[in-house]
């Protein structure tokens, strides 16, 4: 769960993210095509910047690995959120998510 401050921070609440367990046996990708048949709609993590086309075509970071940020780009997404999302709407998601990880 998303702590709601720190010494240096409040937290905004802009978007909730969630990064699946090494356990589960498939990536976000994956996760997020299975909640879209449930009807509940995500957006895929960013990339990290060595990993950035634009970055890339530039010669950037050639060659460049970085472990933690590839595993959560690929391991993590976002899930809908904002002041207009219902507790009824929050409940089905959490319901949705429960459902694809148990199956």
């Amino acid at each position: 769960m998303p702590v709601p401050r720190n010494d240096a921070a409040e937290n905004i609440y802009w978007v909730y993210a969630i990064v699946l367990a090494e356990s589960v046996p498939f990536d976000a990708f994956e996760m997020m095509e299975r909640l879209k048949k449930h009807g509940v709609g995500t957006r895929p993590f960013f990339w990290g910047m060595h990993e950035q086309p634009l970055f890339q075509r530039q010669g950037l970071f050639k060659g460049e690995h970085h472990p933690v940020t590839e595993r959560i780009a690929r391991r993590g997404f976002y899930l809908p959120s904002g002041l207009a999302v219902t507790e009824a709407q929050q409940r089905r998601v959490a319901e949705a998510v429960k459902k694809v990880l148990a199956d």
